[in-house]
């Protein structure tokens, strides 16, 4: 697994995922929000993986997670939320993995070589 989307709508969350995730060798499509998420996708970046906050602007984490999954299955989708008791939903929605907010570095890799 190389190709990761990320998308975070908080800047300094969203460039610390990169930061960890492109030291660590992969290849990061990072969006502010879903709708960004959504046209990157719709542009032709075919990630295998995803890492997705859940309260986002215009396009909440799930429904991109929902369109990932339905598009392939195969997609490693991490949601990260802070919004308790999301897991069933998040699930649900394609996602092989829920973190909490805030996550550290090792969890979230952690996180996307089970989702893998």
């Amino acid at each position: 697994m190389r190709r990761v989307l990320v998308a975070e709508d908080d800047s300094a969350i969203r460039l610390l995922y990169v930061v960890w995730l492109e030291s660590a060798g992969f290849e990061v499509v990072a969006c502010a929000d879903g709708r960004e998420a959504l046209g990157a996708l719709e542009s032709g970046f075919r990630p295998e993986a995803a890492v997705l906050d859940v309260d986002m602007p215009f396009v909440d984490g799930l429904s991109v997670a929902r369109y990932l999954h339905a598009r392939d299955a195969r997609t490693a989708i991490v949601i990260i939320s802070g919004i308790d008791d999301i897991r069933a939903e998040a699930m649900s929605a394609g996602a092989a993995e829920v973190l909490a907010k805030p996550c550290d570095r090792a969890a979230l890799r952690a996180a996307l070589d089970a989702a893998a």
